[in-house]
């Protein structure tokens, strides 16, 4: 059976594949993601967001690999990706948390009745947190 993945459905993935698969550029911020922010794909980190992020900076970085020092370029991506990461990364938290609202997996409708406000906060945590460390993302070219 075919299961559907992100990289079906997500058009920052396509271009991604489709402008830069194999290229030194987008190795090098691979590689330098993983080594700084190795949770990066996970829902922990940027999530669903993870193509969109690398898209930027492959886009962002262009010029600078094309004109600069290939030292000058990494020291422009590392600097580019340690400065926008948060930034991609606070919005994956919101979105990831209303995400696990709204599919929060509910049992039946009394199950969470009975519950008080703070044990259905519980739960729900506990569920994010069992989602969180899933990677949601792989580059895979």
């Amino acid at each position: 059976m075919y299961q559907e993945t992100i990289q079906d459905v997500n058009p920052y993935y396509d271009q991604i594949s489709y402008n830069y698969s194999g290229s030194v550029q987008l190795e090098e911020i691979l590689h330098f993601l993983d080594l700084a922010f190795p949770k990066w794909k996970t829902n922990g980190g940027l999530g669903e967001f993870a193509p969109e992020f690398v898209i930027w900076i492959l886009d962002h970085s262009s010029e600078s690999y094309h004109n600069d020092s290939f030292f000058d370029f990494l020291k422009f991506v590392y600097f580019e990706i340690a400065e926008e990461y948060p930034k991609y990364e606070e919005s994956q938290a919101f979105s990831f948390d209303l995400e696990c609202i709204e599919y929060f997996p509910e049992e039946s409708e009394a199950f969470y009745e009975a519950l008080s406000e703070d044990e259905y906060k519980a739960q729900l945590e506990k569920y994010k947190a069992s989602r969180r460390e899933e990677n949601a993302f792989d580059f895979i070219f």
